[in-house]
């Protein structure tokens, strides 16, 4: 247990049925930073899946898959839980950050009682593990989502060197993973049996690399060893085990797979979802996809972001038609700013419902993004002075060890003397743009001349407004 929390999360029984508490860290609230929240208090309509459901989370998040296809287990991270008034939200990654597991409680699955609004961490430890396995149908099981009274913390609580359990690369890939499924496709449904019939024909332990399809078919889906049209990619089955455990109660399983590869396996359980999203290939972790970077760097969205946040809320999904109204702001200027705030951590993206909904992690956000490896040696190639402007949609950059590299805007594209709502078309000749083709980002060369053409951005928006 860290020392943000005031207690262990506990699950006791009574003769009127169990309590399971779950202890809370510092939370970010419609009131701001608050040590210690409580969001939920309430008797489960599904004691057994939700407790199944947490487990889920909680394997994912103590598990490494990309160890030769093994699934080895690791210390406890602790599940982050957003309250969003009528869902219960837990997240986690796993160790190697390729695997995100979020467990959706549902309004059904409730009861009656009300939801609070914030994002905390919370305490999942072995002893509360042991007796979550436990659990049963039966039993009465009321949940507590944090202890009562709530604790006013002042902003200065939550910079980045506060001890808060949630590192990094999981803040970069709650970043990401958002963006990644906004734009998959669904693939196929399977309902009842025929999901244990799929996932017992799947190893338990498979080799790594893209060596596995999963093909649906009218009489069934099948493994597969090809790439056959509309196969599903399936690198690193074992990582799929994060289902295990709520498998026994879901009812329907839904497939999407993004452009780049990426796959969503959402189960529907009785008053619950389990989401399982899976990076394109087992040693390919979220944290370095960096699909998030040119929003980061633009202007433009970040102003169109800010200005959202304001008006998000925490509803349980966000009406992109209402903040056009309410911000005065055009459709591709919303737009923008919700791809600005998933790419600041802010927003998550629910596939069974098409749509986001607000999230505020218990860090400094910021400050974790702009730590990002690539995003971090691009200002180092600006501060410098190692990019240079090459006639008007061209520029060198000199890059280590006195390697000239040549970034020029595609011809396709309007040349990107100016920035907007949209990353500039650039292209670069590195050895990262070429492995890669521009699926996981822009290579720090671009990176470093979109920051330049920002910096000159500012520097005429403040020459005009001092004219």
């Amino acid at each position: 247990m860290t020392n943000e929390y005031r207690a262990e999360s506990t699950l006791v029984a009574s003769v009127e049925g169990a309590m399971l508490t779950l202890a809370t860290g510092l939370g970010m609230t419609p009131e701001g930073p608050v040590e210690n929240p409580s969001f939920f208090s309430g008797f489960l309509v599904r004691p057994d899946v939700v407790a199944a459901g947490l487990l889920a989370v909680a394997d994912v998040a103590g598990t490494r898959y990309a160890d030769f296809g093994l699934a080895q287990r690791l210390a406890n991270l602790d599940p982050v839980v957003t309250a969003g008034g009528d869902v219960l939200r837990f997240e986690s990654f796993s160790a190697c950050n390729g695997v995100h597991a979020r467990l959706d409680v549902l309004r059904e699955g409730l009861g009656s009682s009300d939801v609070g609004f914030g994002t905390t961490n919370v305490d999942i430890n072995q002893p509360l593990r042991t007796a979550l396995a436990r659990t049963t149908r039966a039993e009465a099981l009321h949940l507590v989502v944090g202890h009562d009274g709530l604790a006013a913390s002042t902003p200065g609580a939550t910079h980045a060197e506060r001890k808060v359990n949630l590192p990094d690369r999981w803040v970069r890939g709650f970043a990401e993973v958002p963006g990644i499924t906004a734009v998959m496709e669904h693939r196929g449904s399977l309902v009842g049996v025929a999901i244990h019939r799929l996932f017992g024909a799947l190893p338990r332990i498979a080799p790594p690399g893209p060596s596995m399809w999963v093909l649906p078919t009218p009489a069934g889906w099948r493994t597969s060893a090809q790439p056959l049209p509309r196969a599903i990619p399936l690198p690193g089955a074992s990582r799929l085990r994060g289902a295990e455990r709520v498998l026994r109660y879901a009812h329907r399983l839904d497939v999407y797979v993004s452009p780049g590869g990426a796959a969503a396996w959402v189960l529907e359980l009785p008053g619950a979802r389990l989401t399982l999203v899976l990076s394109p290939g087992p040693f390919r972790g979220f944290s370095g996809e960096g699909g998030l970077l040119m929003w980061l760097s633009h202007p433009a969205a970040e102003t169109m972001g800010e200005k959202l946040l304001s008006l998000l809320g925490w509803e349980p999904t966000v009406d992109a038609d209402r903040l056009t109204r309410e911000s005065g702001l055009e459709s591709g200027e919303v737009t923008a700013g919700l791809a600005w705030l998933a790419a600041s951590g802010r927003l998550g993206y629910d596939l069974s419902e098409s749509a986001w909904f607000h999230r505020e992690l218990p860090v400094e956000v910021g400050t974790v993004l702009r730590r990002n490896p690539r995003l971090a040696a691009a200002q180092r190639l600006v501060d410098q002075d190692r990019v240079r402007a090459k006639g008007p949609d061209g520029w060198t950059v000199l890059g280590s060890r006195e390697a000239v590299y040549e970034v020029r805007a595609r011809a396709s594209d309007p040349t990107p003397a100016t920035l907007t709502a949209h990353p500039p078309g650039l292209q670069c000749a590195c050895a990262w743009e070429r492995e890669h083709a521009g699926a996981r980002g822009p290579c720090k060369h671009i990176l470093a001349v979109v920051l330049c053409l920002r910096a000159d951005h500012d520097r005429v928006d403040r020459h005009e407004r001092h004219d």
